[in-house]
């Protein structure tokens, strides 16, 4: 009996262990990592880096027709009545007959002095008793006929002309000062020989 028994416990036992063995079998079939061909894990490769286009490098020779302007000369930046870039005086014409006039500064007075030989009419325009200077002033030139040969504002206080030899009258005023008249003297022009009129107002 007893070992009937023993055989019972036996086939329970075995019958157990073959419906438990094949569970797990398959419990470790079900969570094993699936298999890649090798015994080695798998690896991660990084992407390969994006290379960025290469930027275009800039033409040294593009715009070349389109340049900038070049900048104005001095004389061509000054207007009609201006002196060029610099502040010195700058000789003019006026139905042929060449002229200049400044002072202002000391530069200027030099500069004057320095064209003073190519002018045969040398005026000076200044106050009576303190010597101060006058500039913009009126300046009419007229002929023995009392025609106008030259009219110009001075840009200081000293005006220089080259006039054909003769006589003539040289007529000076000081706009917008009514209490400053317009005076009139007379010059005679001997060829290169040059001749000086000083104008003063009180």
């Amino acid at each position: 009996m007893a070992k009937m028994h023993q055989m019972s416990w036996m086939a329970m036992a075995l019958i157990l262990g073959s419906g438990v063995l094949p569970s797990a079998g398959a419990q470790q079939t079900v969570n094993a990592p699936p298999t890649y061909g090798s015994d080695s894990p798998p690896r991660y490769q990084e992407p390969a880096p994006a290379t960025p286009a290469p930027r275009p490098r800039p033409d040294p020779y593009a715009g070349s027709e389109a340049a900038a302007p070049p900048a104005p000369s001095p004389d061509a930046a000054a207007g009609p009545d201006e002196s060029p870039a610099g502040g010195l005086p700058q000789v003019r014409s006026d139905r042929g007959i060449r002229y200049v006039s400044g002072g202002v500064g000391e530069g200027e007075r030099a500069e004057l002095d320095a064209l003073s030989n190519q002018f045969n009419l040398r005026l000076l325009f200044a106050m009576q008793g303190s010597g101060e200077y006058l500039s913009a002033v009126r300046v009419n030139i007229l002929d023995a006929r009392g025609e106008t040969v030259l009219t110009a504002e001075s840009k200081g206080p000293w005006f220089f002309a080259q006039l054909a030899p003769g006589d003539y009258t040289v007529e000076a005023s000081v706009p917008g000062q009514a209490q400053q008249q317009p005076q009139r003297q007379t010059a005679r022009i001997e060829g290169s020989r040059q001749s000086r009129l000083d104008f003063r107002w009180h």
